[in-house]
């Protein structure tokens, strides 16, 4: 353990400030995207990067150069960053809060500060109450009253501030559980809690453990290297805190009784709630210690033990929220739902011709490694220029390279895809003759997220219509710990998107999850396919897609409600029968 040293989430956050410091002051972009990808890198690793930083060896990691090795050097010596605290010294810490908001920005927050003195989100709500924003250029009634929704939301307390998100939370846990299962042999280590259950986020990482020597499972965990120090222990299990920040909740049992303890520490409360109603009706009491009964206590050493003990069928994990799925499983076996395993392509991804970081090749190599049978290279249109989206000619020489690198192989399928804007006021950013030369097309909004209702509910609407689009991205636009759903209105969506055949994603992105499990459990209850796709940006970003998994899982996906279980003809013909009932034309490029 790396005694007083930084943790990782507290160089993150110095080095995340430091960039949204810089971008307030109109650094290069450059810059500050180095100072975030830094940041991220450091957020996820789980061993000590200030260690790493003073033995010279943090440029080790990818996005981590010799400049933030020293800043974090600098850090770990003196407790500050010296470049962090001239840029304290020039621009408002708390500004930077004002500029995360939804639809203000960098220039925003600065025209505010430079011209009403507004430096925090404190201030911010007193001039909002004082109405002072009209004495600022830009900041009419619509901008206003965003502004007091989102300070009103944040007056009441943000349930996830403290929550830390499935893409970080998981990775880390499954590394622990692995290294806990290899340092003691014969046992066994299951990841529970709101985590097993595919949760957004997670308020700590709970691990179950069972071993003949409960105390070797104890120590493992005190020397995990992604272990900073023990909070709380005893015999039966330790609460630690991690270097990447989250805590990690381990409780051990005996092998009998483990079923027991993972059902108990995996189903939220209102699940296990329901569980032991069901249980006293039946004249008995659940625990996680076990069922008693009349004649002594029963242990079950899995899970499906326990709720056949209770005259249950299984029920996954994703599906224990007291959402029915109790009753369900008094009826019936449940259906299987999709599985990682189940997907056969990925049609939703990005390279190098626009904001990807790896070359058409490079992903189609990765993609075979994966097992798929098709991939769709769905690079950005042309309005999203910050994002290098492509024109109408760059396309067309893109579609050259995708067929030459289609050729090469018969054991997948490159598709020349896009990911066409949704534009502000409803129009697709290309038109219908390129449109009909795509082998598959995501419509997305990424901009002007804020409308109301009415008019970014049409605006997607329209797109839905559009017979060349098979699927609309990413739904509601939200970033998680960022900015919420826009007001997309779910139930007109997913009506009329029953009505089209147009297909709706589960976005795998862990700073997206969008559709969210609720939404996606509408559209499967109207009769709506479902995509998940990984909107991979780099090679690692292709295993997003089990974020997406989980998502699915939790809406009670099975495989065939998903599109990208089927195979690519099915897909291609049901795309061209779209095109032909709507009397559209169809071309190839």
């Amino acid at each position: 353990m790396a005694g007083d040293l930084p943790t990782n989430a507290e160089i993150a956050d110095r080095l995340t400030l430091l960039g949204d410091l810089l971008e307030l002051e109109g650094a290069v972009r450059h810059r500050v995207l180095a100072y975030r990808r830094g940041a991220a890198r450091v957020r996820s690793t789980p061993v000590s990067v200030a260690a790493m930083a003073l033995e010279g060896r943090a440029v080790e990691l990818p996005d981590i150069g010799s400049t933030l090795q020293a800043k974090i050097v600098e850090l770990a010596e003196t407790g500050d960053i010296s470049a962090l605290a001239k840029a304290r010294s020039r621009v408002p810490e708390g500004l930077a809060a004002v500029a995360s908001l939804e639809g203000m920005g960098p220039k925003r927050a600065m025209a505010l500060w430079q011209a009403i003195g507004v430096s925090s989100l404190d201030e911010l709500a007193a001039a909002v109450a004082a109405g002072r924003l009209s004495e600022v250029a830009g900041f009419g009634p619509a901008t206003r009253d965003k502004l007091v929704e989102q300070l009103a939301r944040r007056a009441e307390g943000d349930a996830g501030d403290d929550r830390v998100p499935l893409g970080q939370a998981l990775p880390l846990a499954e590394d622990i559980a692995a290294d806990l299962r290899a340092a003691v042999p014969g046992s066994r280590v299951e990841i529970a809690g709101s985590l097993r259950r595919g949760r957004e986020s997670a308020h700590d990482i709970d691990i179950v453990a069972a071993a003949e020597r409960p105390a070797d499972l104890l120590a493992a965990l005190e020397a995990h290297p992604a272990v900073q120090r023990v909070l709380s222990g005893g015999d039966a299990g330790r609460s630690v805190l991690t270097h990447a920040g989250p805590r990690v909740e381990l409780l051990v049992t005996s092998p009998g009784a483990f079923g027991n303890l993972l059902q108990h520490a995996t189903g939220s409360k209102a699940h296990n709630i329901r569980l032991r109603e069901l249980a006293v009706r039946r004249g008995l009491s659940v625990s996680q210690h076990g069922i008693a009964g009349p004649e002594g206590t029963a242990t079950h050493a899995d899970e499906d033990g326990v709720y056949a003990a209770l005259g249950l069928h299984p029920i996954p994990p994703e599906l224990r929220e007291d959402d029915g799925e109790i009753e369900r499983a008094q009826a019936g076996p449940l259906p299987a739902l999709v599985t990682r395993g189940d997907l056969r392509g990925d049609l939703h991804t990005h390279t190098t011709w626009s904001d990807g970081t790896e070359s058409i090749a490079t992903m189609v190599e990765a993609a075979r490694a994966r097992g798929y049978a098709y991939y769709a290279i769905s690079d950005h249109s042309q309005s999203l220029a910050m994002a290098g989206g492509l024109d109408p000619d760059r396309v067309r020489r893109q579609w050259d390279e995708i067929r030459e690198i289609d050729a090469r192989h018969d054991d997948i399928t490159v598709l020349r895809a896009t990911e066409v804007d949704i534009l502000a006021d409803g129009r697709i950013d290309f038109d219908d003759e390129l449109l009909a030369g795509f082998d598959w097309v995501t419509a997305s909004m990424h901009s002007a997220l804020t409308q109301d209702a009415a008019r970014i509910t049409e605006r997607v609407l329209r797109a839905v219509e559009s017979p060349y689009v098979d699927v609309i991205g990413h739904p509601t636009g939200r970033m998680l710990g960022r900015r919420g759903h826009a007001a997309v209105d779910i139930d007109r969506l997913v009506a009329a998107a029953a009505r089209t055949g147009t297909l709706l994603e589960v976005n795998a992105q862990p700073r997206r999850l969008d559709l969210d499990a609720a939404m996606a459990r509408r559209a499967l209850q109207a009769g709506v396919r479902l995509t998940i796709g990984s909107d991979a940006h780099s090679i690692a970003a292709l295993d997003y897609i089990r974020f997406g998994v989980l998502v699915a899982r939790r809406a009670g996906a099975r495989p065939g409600d998903v599109a990208t279980t089927s195979p690519w003809p099915e897909l291609a013909a049901a795309r061209a029968a779209r095109i032909a009932a709507a009397g559209a034309p169809s071309a190839q490029p």
